[in-house]
């Protein structure tokens, strides 16, 4: 690991700028992407799901709870609450060795503004572990990288489905920004 500022346990977990995500806490938005959201797909009965980037899995745990700890896989650099699914893992040294059926993964790993490169990475990874059928939530174009997520996933055979496009219901509770910045793509 290098000592990149963005790696350290303090940047991601006693900054101020994460604040107004509730420091990964009851109040952090992605606990409304799994609620409205995930738990309203039609998720393949087979495969894992997983998160990259479980923070202080508190969201993660949702669902645990929901599909089954025998079932969930949660990756991070860190582990603060010892949750019992989270791998400690540098995700920067995923390879083939890793690679598990996926019936459901949210890409939650870093942040675009600090750390685009590994979540492109990470996102090219779990392309190639998603079953037919299966889900991947994460950013859409609407990235500060400018990076072409919509692209990548139709090119590998996913059909896109954007936030701001599903039914009023599941979106009445996320902030608009992270509406507008965050897609579904299911594996045809």
């Amino acid at each position: 690991m290098s000592n990149k500022k963005s790696e350290s346990y303090d940047f991601w977990f006693n900054n101020p700028e994460f604040d107004e995500h509730d420091q990964f806490g009851e109040k952090y938005y992605v606990n409304n992407f799994y609620k409205d959201v995930t738990f309203n797909l039609d998720i393949p009965k087979e495969g894992y799901i997983v998160v990259f980037g479980t923070a202080k899995s508190i969201s993660f745990d949702l669902l645990c709870q929901k599909y089954g700890y025998d079932r969930c896989i949660g990756f991070d650099l860190y582990n603060p609450n010892s949750h019992e699914k989270v791998i400690i893992k540098d995700c920067n040294e995923l390879s083939e060795e890793d690679n598990i059926p996926i019936a459901f993964v949210h890409n939650d790993i870093g942040s675009m503004p600090h750390t685009p490169e590994l979540k492109i990475k990470v996102q090219k990874w779990l392309i190639k572990n998603i079953i037919p059928g299966g889900y991947v939530m994460g950013n859409n174009n609407l990235n500060r990288a400018k990076f072409k997520f919509e692209e990548l996933m139709i090119e590998n055979g996913f059909e896109n489905i954007l936030f701001a496009d599903l039914p009023p219901h599941f979106i009445k509770n996320l902030p608009i920004d992270r509406v507008e910045g965050y897609m579904i793509s299911k594996k045809l």
